[in-house]
């Protein structure tokens, strides 16, 4: 998922105490505001580690790394989180027609979007050679286990921040907490009522956006790009064509009760464009916030 730069304005009365906690996760930031109460850092930080340890794919101990060097057509025993995650991401990637792909990952590694950095544009050998073996749809499910009919490679990096956001909000709602906000590399949920600022691509005035007991998730293409041979490839892939998409979209904002939820339909509305993802919006009845790339400027354009 792309990270965006969240600015959080607090709503309530400046004469609460807030407790601000701050970390690094799955190669990112993460921010926690929590107001007249105190939290253990050392507990969020433990429960992170432990999501990391599933599903990264930079470390190759990882439950994830170890699923994506499994045999083909081998039934492979997966812990409950993984198994939740993935069956999700497979009911996503049927809800946006596969523009939500996870299965994607040996293309993002071509393009140098993974684990290896790169800035150079591959051939179309490369592109095709992992395109062919690129999909969720090659990944069965059934009884905590798990099937790759190909040799597919998964990344889930497009859902697990969002899902590490609502893992920590729900420890501090069963702590009893009703007012704080949760961030991990832009994704936020917010419990109570607060207002935050979703980045604009020429770093403008921000867009103001007001969450009571919802979260957002961002995602767009002015961080995670590189220039090869002057022109712009970005970070997110159309998994139909293993190309990077290219769209009338600069970042789209989906607000929903999952960060989870929210995080994967952010990605797949940048893979698809603004019309397919406005009338993704109204199927799923979604509020979402677009900024529409036109040349050298930008519209803002929010549906709720």
């Amino acid at each position: 998922m792309f990270i965006v730069f969240i600015f959080l304005f607090l709503s309530s009365c400046v004469s609460e105490t807030a407790q601000t906690i701050t970390g690094t996760t799955m190669g990112t930031d993460y921010s926690i505001k929590v107001l007249n109460t105190q939290i253990s850092k050392l507990i969020i930080d433990k429960r992170l580690n432990e999501i990391e340890k599933i599903f990264s794919t930079w470390d190759e101990t990882s439950e994830l790394s170890k699923l994506n060097r499994a045999p083909v057509n081998q039934w492979i025993k997966v812990s409950d989180e993984l198994f939740f995650v993935l069956l999700q991401a497979k009911k996503i990637y049927k809800q946006t027609q596969g523009f939500f792909d996870p299965g994607i990952g040996r293309l993002i590694d071509v393009w140098g979007f993974g684990v290896i950095k790169t800035q150079v544009k591959p051939n179309k050998e490369k592109i095709a050679k992992a395109l062919a073996i690129s999909s969720i749809e090659y990944i069965h499910l059934g009884d905590l286990r798990v099937k790759k009919l190909k040799d597919v490679y998964i990344n889930l990096s497009a859902i697990v921040k969002g899902y590490s956001v609502d893992i920590v909000a729900n420890m501090l709602i069963q702590q009893g907490l009703k007012n704080f906000i949760v961030e991990i590399g832009g994704e936020v949920m917010a419990q109570g009522q607060w207002t935050i600022g979703i980045e604009k691509p020429n770093h403008s005035l921000p867009i103001a956006i007001e969450l009571q007991n919802l979260a957002i998730a961002t995602s767009g293409d002015y961080r995670n790009y590189f220039v090869w041979q002057e022109k712009k490839y970005q970070h997110i892939l159309n998994p139909s064509t293993g190309l990077p998409a290219n769209t009338d979209l600069s970042s789209v904002s989906v607000i929903h009760d999952s960060a989870m939820i929210a995080d994967a339909y952010a990605t797949a509305m940048m893979a698809m464009g603004s019309q397919k993802a406005r009338i993704l919006a109204q199927q799923l009845n979604l509020s979402v916030v677009f900024i529409l790339n036109q040349w050298y400027d930008f519209e803002v354009l929010q549906f709720h």
